[in-house]
């Protein structure tokens, strides 16, 4: 039964993954090809310069990687087009997965089936850790193609996976709150809307946190604090304390959800 409700779940989101993918490989192929061919570094500090110093130097560091190319390349991972498509797939999954089914009617029909709650849920996390694995590939192979094809100097290896695990931590645990809200929710609709509200929040949060420094206390609360291409693929850091907190992120919200899941009322 679980294979059955794996191959039901691959031929509902083929199409919806598949571009997805494919426009993740493409944006950071495509970064490194506008990176070869026009002088992005220099129409940005061009840009840069017309702000107050105290933003212009933010801004160089932060977001760009101090205007150099690899700082640019490392900014395509970090851009609102790249956690946009992967925070898509983590709420789209995580949404129709419980909240859409019970919505539909179908979830009294797939429970009925000698298919325990358990292996139901664990089957919907296992198919979108996959999707967002592929996802995240499909962005480190852009990356590599693109470096290659134009001539560029590439990342290394180990910065690079690192980078790509950190993305794909980042994403899961934003599936895995999205996943709790659901477990509590009957509308998909609205449990999309909460978690992309969560999401942008978090987003702006991290924005502000790191242009204004009065607002830096708020960087913690942030789960886009703990992804950051620029020091993972330009300064080499490691990522421990980051990868911790996102795993802590996602066993918390996953493990509450299964909980939950399990005693719920349905519909």
């Amino acid at each position: 039964m679980m294979l059955n409700l794996l191959r039901r779940l691959a031929a509902r989101h083929a199409l919806f993954l598949a571009v997805s993918v494919i426009l993740l490989g493409w944006f950071e192929y495509l970064i490194c090809a506008l990176v070869s061919t026009v002088d992005i570094s220099g129409a940005a500090g061009q840009i840069i310069k017309s702000l107050p110093p105290s933003l212009r130097s933010m801004l160089g560091e932060e977001f760009l990687g101090g205007l150099t190319t690899r700082g640019i390349l490392a900014f395509g991972w970090n851009h609102p087009i790249a956690l946009a498509l992967g925070a898509a797939i983590a709420i789209v999954l995580a949404t129709r997965g419980i909240a859409g089914e019970i919505e539909s009617g179908a979830m009294e029909l797939l429970l009925s089936q000698p298919l325990s709650r358990m292996n139901y849920f664990a089957a919907h996390v296992g198919f979108a850790m996959l999707a967002l694995a592929m996802l995240s590939l499909s962005g480190l192979l852009g990356t590599a193609m693109g470096q290659h094809v134009f001539d560029l100097k590439a990342f290394a290896t180990g910065d690079l996976f690192k980078l790509v695990f950190n993305f794909l931590l980042l994403q899961s645990a934003w599936f895995g709150i999205t996943l709790l809200l659901s477990v509590f929710g009957r509308e998909r609709g609205r449990v999309a809307s909460a978690a992309f509200f969560l999401a942008l929040i978090s987003y702006l949060v991290q924005v502000i946190g790191r242009l204004w420094p009065a607002a830096a206390f708020l960087l913690p609360f942030s789960l886009y604090t703990y992804y950051s291409p620029q020091a993972l693929l330009v300064e080499s850091q490691p990522v421990g304390n980051s990868l911790i907190i996102l795993f802590s992120a996602i066993a918390v919200s996953l493990g509450f959800a299964a909980w939950h899941f399990q005693r719920r009322d349905i519909p």
